[in-house]
């Protein structure tokens, strides 16, 4: 088979863009699909975490109705290590938040930013209330 004329090379391209750019653009739609899914669910994710906290607040607001923690009820906890506690749930929560964030991103990005997350714990780890809050006091 010779190829003596441009429309003879331009069929031979057609064909290699056929072969090559089906299945590349298969590829590509499916990974754009499962990047909109994990964005999705982070969103899920996120606008849970805050409705949780809303309600964390009004917990805190409202310690006396006793809606936090059944384990509250007939408790030893003072009034004010019942708020330290739920205080202490809001962090958990931005923390786990943060670490759903993080995780995915890239490692320059984990490094800068990530590492100040670690230490704010570390700092809050040495806290006798937190380790009680946390379940490890």
């Amino acid at each position: 088979m010779e190829f003596n004329n441009i429309k003879d090379w331009f069929e031979l391209l057609s064909y290699a863009a056929t072969i090559v750019g089906i299945p590349l653009a298969i590829y590509i739609y499916y990974r754009d699909k499962e990047q909109e899914r994990k964005i999705k669910e982070k969103e899920v994710l996120f606008t849970s975490h805050s409705l949780y906290v809303d309600y964390l607040k009004i917990c805190f607001d409202n310690p006396e109705l006793e809606v936090y923690n059944s384990s509250f009820k007939n408790s030893d906890f003072s009034l004010k290590e019942k708020k330290e506690i739920i205080v202490f749930e809001i962090l958990f929560t931005y923390l786990e938040s943060a670490y759903l964030y993080y995780r995915d991103l890239s490692d320059e990005v984990k490094k800068k930013r990530w590492e100040g997350w670690v230490n704010y714990v570390k700092d809050f780890s040495n806290h006798e209330n937190f380790r009680k809050a946390w379940g490890t006091g």
